[in-house]
């Protein structure tokens, strides 16, 4: 579990707004994690850094990609409250729920950052499984039952109730594109962790991995609805 840490943290940068401080981030935990991958998930994550150097000397080209696909282009939304399938006057109390788990677990938004994403942006949810996956193991560690019990049950539900009702979808997308092969990397590593999270707490994929429809938020993602990625 605990190189899942690592994964969730290479996968939060490389899907966010691409950032030359994070690539040395990024190689830094590809090092970290590699001998103590599963065979599958390895070679993933061993094709992606392959071409990390080729993408890291590009990064215009990455940005260019990112802000066609994800940003102004919008091809793909990259905000887990466009996909849903409720009203919309719904969505902002499932911002509400996610700010919920953030702020329970000390995830706070940070006033002074300078590029901040909405809080169902994909970077951010998956940064905030980065840290949960690390404070379970912490807690496992230091033999702290009661903690290790409320941060399981919490990356559960947030994992289910939100990460996974969308991103088997979005994976899917994105793995379709013509373009994006930096993205297209990242994206078939986390479908893979999608899954395995989904063996983990004996969920059926197939209530998760299925066809969804876009409908794009019509609001202001105003800074209380941000985070610092």
């Amino acid at each position: 579990m605990e190189s899942l840490i690592y994964i969730y943290k290479i996968l939060s940068l490389g899907l966010a707004y691409p950032e030359e401080r994070n690539w040395a981030t990024i190689d830094k935990h590809i090092m970290t994690v590699e001998g103590f991958l599963e065979d599958a998930i390895s070679t993933r994550v061993d094709n992606f850094k392959k071409n990390l150097s080729k993408y890291q000397q590009k990064i215009e080209e990455i940005r260019a990609d990112y802000l066609s696909i994800f940003d102004t282009g919008r091809k793909i939304s990259p905000y887990e409250t466009e996909y849903m399938s409720e009203k919309v006057s719904r969505k902002p109390f499932e911002l509400a729920d996610i700010a919920g788990f953030y702020a329970a677990f000390g995830f706070d938004v940070k006033e002074d950052i300078r590029n901040k994403e909405a809080l169902d942006h994909i970077s951010i949810e998956l940064e905030f499984m980065a840290i949960l996956t690390w404070k379970a193991v912490y807690a496992r560690e230091l033999k702290q039952d009661e903690n290790l019990r409320i941060v399981q049950d919490a990356r559960m539900k947030f994992f289910k109730e939100h990460l996974a009702k969308w991103t088997f979808f979005y994976c899917q997308q994105v793995c379709s594109l013509s373009e994006g092969d930096f993205f297209k990397g990242l994206a078939a590593i986390l479908q893979l962790v999608l899954n395995i999270e989904c063996e983990r707490y004996m969920l059926d994929v197939s209530l998760f991995d299925r066809e969804m429809v876009r409908e794009p938020y019509s609001g202001v993602r105003g800074d209380e609805l941000t985070c610092s990625n």
